[in-house]
């Protein structure tokens, strides 16, 4: 009888141990596992709402303005340099098209900054001009809009915090649409495009 009272005493002592461990543990655990599912599980990845009124002002964009393409062109790092400097690239995501026009989207993708400076330069002086792709430097850049198809181009800076995150552009891939081209217009059209973009992108 004792023996079966002394492992009843024993049972009851490893139980209330037991307990106490858990009352210990169990909110460590549980705030452990909120905060692991807050990384692993982002809130919401994709933010629709915010992609496809970027879209929406590209397309009205695009068609404002005659252009074969409109599109926003946003910066980024991408891995380092053996010597540890980060490379600095951009990358195309958002895209209108008018019928019959390529998509760009797949081929634009991680392009080194370094390659597009000559076209950057037009980008940085935000200013709207017409640029004529034959009138440009032989460079990456120029061979690139040519393999497009793309004769004149006009682009903006788009800015974050006083910082310049990446670009939009319009781009006219027929002779015809190039001659009536009206740079006070697309110039006025890109501005208040730009405008909206950048706050749709800023709240991301």
């Amino acid at each position: 009888m004792e023996f079966f009272e002394s492992w009843v005493e024993l049972g009851i002592a490893m139980g209330a141990l037991l307990a106490g461990i858990l009352i210990f543990i169990l909110p460590v655990l549980i705030e452990k596992k909120k905060r692991v599912g807050l990384l692993l599980v982002p809130k919401d990845p994709i933010d629709y709402a915010i992609h496809s009124k970027v879209h929406e002002q590209l397309t009205e964009l695009r068609t404002r303005t005659d252009a074969a393409r409109s599109q926003v062109v946003q910066f980024h790092n991408g891995g380092e340099f053996l010597d540890g400097i980060s490379m600095k690239k951009m990358s195309l995501t958002y895209e209108s098209l008018a019928n019959g026009i390529s998509s760009e989207l797949n081929t634009k993708q991680d392009i080194l900054l370094s390659l597009c400076l000559d076209g950057l330069k037009y980008i940085k002086e935000n200013n709207p001009n017409i640029i004529m792709v034959n009138q440009m430097h032989d460079s990456w850049c120029k061979s690139s809009l040519t393999d497009s198809g793309v004769i004149a181009w006009s682009g903006l800076p788009l800015r974050s915090g006083g910082s310049v995150t990446g670009y939009i552009m319009c781009q006219w891939c027929s002779w015809n649409k190039t001659d009536g081209i009206d740079e006070e217009k697309t110039a006025r059209y890109l501005e208040e495009a730009r405008n909206i973009i950048e706050v749709q992108l800023n709240q991301q």
